[in-house]
């Protein structure tokens, strides 16, 4: 369906990056946010992501693709084929949403989500589109990054998470199947590492800084080409088991947030877009690291390509 129409709600760094994923790939994009004015800001936006992309990852695949900016969900209700949900990380303010698109969910559309982590079977069920949606996690920034989790709910037809994945494929992303589970794959594993990070620095181990260099400086080098297991294989199993047994008593297993990053949240340091976290911005170029960031991927992808990875 290279010529269909893939509505996509939310104009956030997700969604924006996404419509350039579909109109490369030759789509017609309905674009919609609730908030008109920022509909209309939107266009540099993208003007300025279609140029990058296209500079580091080449011209389009397939001719013919647009991105319409739509400030009436009833037009997406009447004619998409495809609806990405990429608003807030909110399961109430999605569910509403979808319960919008009445007419889309009764003529077959495909319904989508970019949750990072939210249940799709309550997210269905809540939004009365159970056989209709399909969890599909784009990873940041989207138009980079090569793998979608796809994620189907616990009434999700095999038929619609087929298609979904064909979608994937379609606009030259991997899909990779997941079963419902909060936070689905990748966060999953994230999450295991801030959690260490954190506890590190709660007990003075180290500062923020130095968890950071350690992590960039060694292991994340490799991971593109070395996943955990691959990793496991290569030192051995035996010596894994060894290094768990006595390793893994001493591991964080907190269930609750830790200390230093509630301090943080209670004193308004939110990070880059309050100015300051656990580094301090006005100090650090944000559009810099995240331009740095970007062509990191791009080189990388070029490397994972020539050596048969991708």
């Amino acid at each position: 369906m290279s010529k269909g129409c893939v509505a996509i709600c939310g104009i956030g760094q997700m969604g924006s990056s996404a419509a350039i994923a579909f109109q490369r790939a030759g789509y017609r994009v309905l674009l919609w946010a609730r908030n008109v004015a920022n509909l209309r800001a939107v266009e540099s936006q993208l003007a300025q992501l279609a140029d990058w992309t296209e500079h580091h990852l080449g011209p389009a695949k397939r001719a013919g693709g647009e991105i319409i900016r739509e400030p009436k969900l009833t037009r997406l209700d009447a004619e998409a084929d495809v609806i990405l949900d990429c608003i807030i990380e909110v399961l109430d303010e999605k569910a509403a949403l979808f319960r919008q698109l009445g007419g889309a969910r009764d003529r077959g559309a495909l319904f989508l989500s970019a949750t990072s982590g939210l249940s799709i079977t309550e997210m269905g069920r809540r939004g009365e589109c159970e056989a209709s949606l399909v969890g599909a996690h784009f990873w940041n920034p989207p138009h980079l990054i090569p793998v979608v989790e796809m994620v189907a709910g616990a009434r999700t037809p095999p038929a619609k998470l087929d298609a979904a994945c064909a979608l994937m494929e379609h606009i030259g992303k991997i899909p990779v199947k997941c079963k419902d589970v909060p936070g689905f794959i990748g966060n999953r594993l994230m999450l295991a590492l801030w959690r260490e990070a954190l506890a590190l620095v709660d007990a003075g181990v180290c500062t923020p800084e130095e968890a950071d260099r350690v992590v960039k400086l060694t292991f994340a080098l490799r991971l593109p080409v070395l996943g955990p297991f691959e990793n496991m294989d290569i030192v051995g199993l035996d010596a894994a088991a060894r290094i768990q047994k006595y390793l893994f008593p001493d591991l964080a297993a907190s269930q609750a947030p830790s200390r230093c990053l509630l301090d943080k949240v209670a004193a308004g340091q939110l990070g880059m877009k309050s100015g300051r976290g656990f580094y301090d911005w006005s100090k650090h170029d944000a559009t810099r690291i995240i331009e740095n960031r970007d062509r990191q991927i791009a080189r990388q992808l070029e490397f994972l390509k020539e050596i048969g990875e991708l």
